[in-house]
């Protein structure tokens, strides 16, 4: 599946093991660079941005709050959903909720395209509230796009068990758990923005959904 975003780039959704292995060498190779980390776990979707003659130019993971519990919500003293209604006073179904990780790009310039075509793609597949770890460096990202994703928690390296010696120096960047609304992202962007303008139409992340009053569920179109 390819996501046409802007010339020379395109947006892929790893569907084969081979493409989710060059993601995650991509990613590892990135987070080794930056915080000498090996990545314990990385999310079950991984999407790729890829110029024409397809090189490899930025990465990240999604995690989808229905199929169980986030990673940052280690981090958290309560279920993710409960976290946003503290903060930010709604209480969202978990299928609503979306988590974003591993997130690894070449240059600034790929970062914040890859933040504009990932609003708009999970505004369009009813995804309300994308929810991150990030970085002081990834904070400032968002703000030069004029995004304000809200704090819900420090991310401290030791509620990740034994994942923590894995994590190399990032728990010195002063990482957060941070929520973002997107469709508030999404109407920021188009306002301030011509990144959503030069995107394609966007895919369903799910092949099949099936809904009842209180729940839906979705079947994933990754790579297991």
């Amino acid at each position: 599946m390819t996501i046409e975003i802007q010339a020379p780039y395109r947006l892929i959704l790893a569907e084969s093991p081979q493409q989710v292995m060059a993601l995650q060498t991509y990613i590892q190779a990135a987070y080794t660079l930056e915080f000498n980390a090996r990545i314990p776990h990385f999310l079950p979707c991984l999407l790729g941005l890829y110029r024409a003659d397809g090189t490899l130019v930025g990465a990240c993971g999604l995690n989808h709050a229905s199929e169980g519990p986030l990673y940052l919500e280690q981090y958290l003293e309560q279920p993710i959903e409960a976290a946003i209604n503290t903060r930010l006073g709604v209480y969202p179904a978990r299928n609503r909720i979306i988590e974003v990780g591993n997130l690894a790009c070449s240059e600034p310039g790929n970062a914040r395209l890859m933040f504009a075509a990932l609003c708009r793609l999970l505004c369009e597949n009813a995804l309300d509230y994308v929810v991150f770890t990030g970085t002081a460096k990834l904070r400032n990202s968002f703000a030069r796009l004029q995004l304000n994703p809200v704090e819900l928690a420090l991310a401290e390296a030791h509620q990740v068990g034994t994942d923590a010696d894995a994590w190399g120096e990032y728990y010195r960047c002063q990482p957060k758990v941070m929520v973002g609304d997107i469709n508030q992202g999404r109407e920021v962007l188009a306002q301030s923005s011509l990144l959503l303008n030069l995107l394609a139409p966007m895919p369903t992340l799910f092949d099949e959904t099936s809904e009842s009053s209180d729940n839906q569920t979705h079947q994933k179109r990754c790579a297991q």
